[in-house]
């Protein structure tokens, strides 16, 4: 086999056994490996019904055929479960090099089941998996846990926050990476699975060395010939885009009453790069962009999301505290941009503003379990009956304000995953201008444009490549590099169709969840008067369905699934 490794371990933590199997290989053609195959495989092993916290909903983790190659970008790899914070089906995707050694330890996919006993760490050395005692690194933080296991191998791990089982945390790999959103971390509580440590040394056969590398040349000129990759990303990181979204009235502040935020000037990539004695960091497996920059005493510098999360969404310009508030969600392994933006919704309910001590001890009482915030905003503000948290499906929206981005609007209601950004990159066409710029304030048109870049990026996630590809790569430069790599033929189309079968599929889990057409939508703040004419929005969530092949409802039709090949009766 090319490209793929064939190979499947399933641990069941409740009876300690650990199975290897053979990947299914029409899973692995159909659905590529990554988010699709992770997708695949949880709709195969559990009800959409199932509790996220019960021993009965899986954690996957996934790699795809480029994974551990020469491929730009590669450095990714799926984590797949049902989100403890949505309740909707999830894959998150993390970078760094843990995929790859996933993938160089000879696995398509993980799938880990069951509850442990007591606290266990997973320990994957080719063909050899065992599990061990985490008594000792139980009650740790993730850099800690690191620490400890590194000489093993690549680790990915939870902080106290998932030992707490609080729906904000993530799962943390090679000290700065993380799965970031959903409460994956809360699930690996949940099973008492503390880390993951794996080492390999099996490189992937690649089928056609020639063609491969040619696809690989191409791929690196296209991405050197963007101005976003080339003079935004690899120059200052992701905090390239603060003072662009200020300009363009796009970034939302103190929780979403303001689209812009006057202490940006504190905030930007040009001040942080004037300021701030930073070193950049190597970059995930195969990155030639490397985003991401720490200070000259290893502190992290927050990428844009966390910027945005702990600046103008509390209301805060202070970049030392958004440093300190950044290290620490990473050692708790909490997701920073739902933490920021449930702090924000309770500063308004409160009418307060933050101090810098303030803000960081609220975000340790949080990891520790010890908030009525730590489970997101919609958990807090079910509790008190008030409502200004600003999260669709109960999940907290990202720093590009939908009221100036009208397609992204529409991606973030109909999001499988709930108000997320990343799975539709809308702010690539509409905010950069790639790969044409269009006109971000209607939703005409948008609707079939929606559809394609949510499958292109669920295409894009199934090749565990870095969504930043999406800037220079497109479905027949990545159907070229795929062919090459497996000896299977794709097409763009059929690459493009990969996507949109990962995606039904998804929607048919949420859909037997119980989610409907009513929770695709958005907070009521940004309708009518405040910038949205919901009429239009209504009337461009049906289009939507339409391009999908949807009923009124929202639900795939028999002949859109009978057309992608989904047996929607095992769903």
């Amino acid at each position: 086999m090319y490209g793929w490794m064939g190979k499947t371990i399933t641990v069941d933590l409740s009876s300690s056994t650990v199975t290897e199997t053979t990947t299914d290989e029409k899973n692995l053609r159909t659905y590529i490996g990554g988010r699709g195959l992770g997708v695949r495989i949880l709709c195969d092993l559990c009800s959409p019904r199932v509790n996220p916290l019960s021993p009965d909903n899986p954690l996957i983790v996934t790699t795809s055929p480029l994974a551990g190659t020469e491929t730009p970008l590669n450095g990714m790899c799926s984590i797949t479960s049902k989100s403890p914070l949505t309740n909707t089906i999830f894959s998150a995707e993390t970078g760094g090099f843990f995929g790859k050694e996933l993938k160089l330890a000879g696995i398509d996919a993980l799938v880990i089941k069951g509850k442990a006993k007591s606290p266990v760490y997973l320990q994957i050395e080719d063909n050899h998996v065992e599990l061990k005692s985490a008594t000792h690194l139980w009650n740790k933080n993730t850099v800690e846990t690191t620490d400890i296991l590194h000489h093993g191998g690549k680790v990915a791990c939870i902080g106290k926050s998932g030992e707490n089982q609080i729906l904000l945390a993530n799962i943390v790999n090679d000290y700065m990476y993380s799965s970031e959103r959903g409460g994956l971390g809360a699930i690996s509580g949940s099973k008492n699975l503390k880390a993951i440590v794996v080492k390999g040394s099996n490189k992937p056969y690649i089928f056609d060395e020639t063609e491969f590398g040619k696809t690989v040349v191409h791929a690196g000129q296209l991405l050197d010939a963007n101005p976003v990759v080339s003079k935004g990303l690899k120059v200052y990181g992701t905090s390239a885009f603060m003072a662009l979204m200020n300009y363009m009235n796009v970034l939302p502040a103190y929780n979403f009453r303001y689209t812009s935020f006057g202490g940006i000037d504190l905030l930007s990539a040009e001040y942080i790069k004037n300021n701030y004695d930073t070193e950049k960091l190597s970059g995930c497996s195969g990155c030639p962009i490397a985003c991401k920059f720490q200070t000259k005493d290893n502190r992290l510098i927050p990428d844009y999301d966390t910027i945005w999360a702990f600046g103008p969404a509390v209301g805060n310009n202070d970049f030392d505290t958004i440093i300190k508030a950044c290290n620490l969600c990473r050692d708790y392994g909490i997701d920073s941009v739902s933490c920021g933006s449930t702090i924000a919704s309770y500063l308004e309910l409160a009418s307060k503003n933050i101090g810098s001590e303030n803000l960081l001890q609220m975000i340790e009482d949080i990891g520790e379990g010890k908030s009525k915030l730590c489970n997101g905003s919609s958990s807090f503000m079910n509790a008190i009956g008030k409502d200004v948290g600003m999260s669709v499906k109960s999940f907290e929206l990202p720093g590009y304000d939908p009221r100036g981005i009208q397609g992204q609007a529409l991606g973030y209601a109909t999001s499988n995953h709930g108000g997320c950004y990343r799975d539709s990159y809308m702010i690539a066409p509409e905010v950069l201008g790639k790969p044409k710029l269009l006109d971000r304030q209607t939703f005409s048109g948008k609707a079939g444009i929606l559809q394609y870049f949510q499958n292109l990026i669920a295409a894009i996630n199934s090749l565990s490549l870095c969504n930043y590809s999406v800037f220079a790569l497109d479905e027949t430069v990545l159907a070229s590099m795929l062919s090459s790599v497996t000896g299977v033929y794709y097409t763009p189309e059929d690459l493009l169709r990969s996507g949109e079968r990962t995606w039904n599929l998804e929607r048919l889990f949420n859909n037997r969840s119980g989610f409907t057409v009513s929770d695709d939508t958005l907070p009521g703040r940004f309708f009518d008067d405040n910038g949205i004419d919901k009429n239009e929005f209504e009337e461009a969530v049906f289009d939507y369905y339409h391009f999908r092949g949807w009923n009124k409802k929202g639900v795939p039709e028999s002949n859109k699934l009978d057309e992608l090949g989904i047996d929607w009766s095992v769903v």
